[in-house]
């Protein structure tokens, strides 16, 4: 006959999961205080249980969350189980996003006490976000494939079964054939994009990193465009610190500032000179600082809205262009850790700035 093992008591289950679990638990009274903290949060503040328990919990928050942790709190001693989420540091840790739960302790019909449970959940969010750029992708691919592949596919197919009907080395053949080869030439040139897009997503964190000189990029580029930039009257004028360096891949700067100079002479307003500034500058913390401003036609963002890093957006369609730079410009500049934000303003000009880590 089976030998049932013994049930341990609550109070040893509890404790056993109170020290053991990754989670941080603390017990807290209604002024904040901590009255019992587990194992994983002593570990991650960095301090002995006798330098946590009965400290305020505000000693290990930054002044910004302090707030809202007392309003949980005191939201949970009304016997409600409050849930939440923040993006904060907790003594001298790496900020990180949690999970928390605060869970009331009756005695007596009465809260006596409250339980945090805080779970962290940074890797989770990162995929979530991950999910979610990827989703922003899908539904840009399939913009190409009902738009950008289908119209030069059909009119393709159209013109083949023309050509089936007219005699060749007539003025009707040879329309339709180059309306033909114009329609290819625009599926090739789509699906050119559509590869060159696919390496870069394929490459991203995995690009080597090194510490490119941003003057020497600059001066490759004007090199590249100064006769377009002599022919059209523009300026290029930098103010980049001595030794400015950058850390990240050296091709997707150069496309980066290449792509950014080119549309500035591409929309340059004809009624006034053009004139491009490029300024860089240490930012706040580790992080440097991009500028790009133009003096060119501008963009009407209130009518272009989230749009205009958009793949085959186009907002100057009395210019040519596919719509594919400024798409470019940004998967470049997030693929190596940074951000691009964009102000303009239509008859004054526009300005783009990225900040890298």
């Amino acid at each position: 006959m089976m030998t049932l093992a013994p049930v341990a008591d609550t109070d040893a289950r509890f404790r056993s999961l109170f020290e053991n679990t990754p989670e941080l638990i603390l017990y807290q009274n209604e002024a904040s205080i901590i009255l019992d903290a587990n194992p994983a949060f002593l570990t991650l503040v960095g301090k002995p249980k006798e330098q946590v328990v009965n400290h305020p919990y505000d000693e290990f928050l930054p002044a910004d969350v302090r707030g809202l942790f007392r309003e949980k709190l005191a939201e949970a001693f009304t016997g409600k189980i409050v849930r939440f989420e923040v993006y904060a540091a907790q003594g001298n840790s790496a900020p990180r996003h949690w999970d928390v739960v605060k869970v009331p302790v009756r005695e007596d019909n009465r809260v006596v006490g409250v339980h945090m449970v805080a779970r962290d959940i940074t890797e989770k969010n990162q995929h979530e976000q991950e999910i979610f750029a990827q989703n922003k992708d899908l539904q840009q691919f399939t913009y190409i494939v009902s738009h950008n592949l289908r119209a030069p596919l059909a009119n393709a197919l159209g013109m083949v079964d023309l050509l089936a009907l007219e005699q060749a080395d007539t003025p009707k053949f040879e329309q339709a054939q180059a309306y033909l080869k114009t329609s290819l030439h625009q599926l090739d040139q789509v699906l050119l994009d559509i590869n060159t897009i696919l390496a870069i997503r394929d490459k991203v964190g995995l690009a080597n990193s090194e510490a490119v000189p941003l003057a020497e990029v600059v001066e490759q580029v004007r090199q590249s465009l100064q006769d377009v930039l002599h022919d059209c009257g523009g300026t290029l004028r930098t103010t980049i610190p001595t030794g400015f360096q950058v850390r990240g891949n050296r091709a997707y700067l150069y496309s980066i500032v290449f792509n950014l100079l080119s549309n500035a002479i591409k929309y340059r307003d004809a009624h006034r000179p053009l004139l491009v500034e490029l300024t860089a500058t240490e930012g706040a913390g580790q992080s440097q600082e991009i500028v790009v401003a133009d003096s060119g036609l501008g963009i009407d963002l209130a009518h272009a809205g989230a749009d205009v890093f958009k793949l085959y957006q186009r907002f100057h369609p009395q210019h040519p262009g596919r719509g594919v730079g400024l798409y470019l410009t940004k998967t470049h500049v997030e693929s190596m850790g940074g951000h691009i934000a964009v102000s303009s303003e239509v008859g004054k000009g526009t300005q783009f700035t990225i900040t890298l880590p």
